[in-house]
């Protein structure tokens, strides 16, 4: 006995049998070539999926994913000035008063 189990040697028989031609297939250029088709139709069916839910949503006076996109973008922006405006306060703050020619 070669000390593995018996359905382990069982489940590595199946897994050969049926990884070697998925793994000769898979090494072609035929399977290169529709993975390449595939890619290309799957994007151009999300880019007129996304397209046309946008403008559905538009129509009805909704924010399209997009939209929402950028108004995140705008806040990430708004939120990093506002720190850095509370840095440079908090930096006045902790300055001596300047004297003034009247002082």
């Amino acid at each position: 006995m070669s000390g593995k189990p018996l359905w382990l040697r069982a489940v590595h028989r199946v897994e050969r049998t049926v990884g070697e031609p998925v793994e000769a297939a898979v090494r072609t250029e035929t399977y290169f070539d529709l993975m390449t088709k595939a890619t290309r139709a799957t994007r151009s069916a999300k880019r007129k999926v996304v397209g046309t839910s946008t403008r559905v949503l538009h129509v009805l006076n909704l924010p399209a994913s997009s939209d929402i996109r950028g108004l995140r973008e705008q806040l990430s922006r708004m939120e990093r000035r506002i720190n850095q405006l509370s840095e440079n306060v908090a930096e006045l703050d902790d300055a001596p008063p300047r004297r003034t020619p009247t002082d």
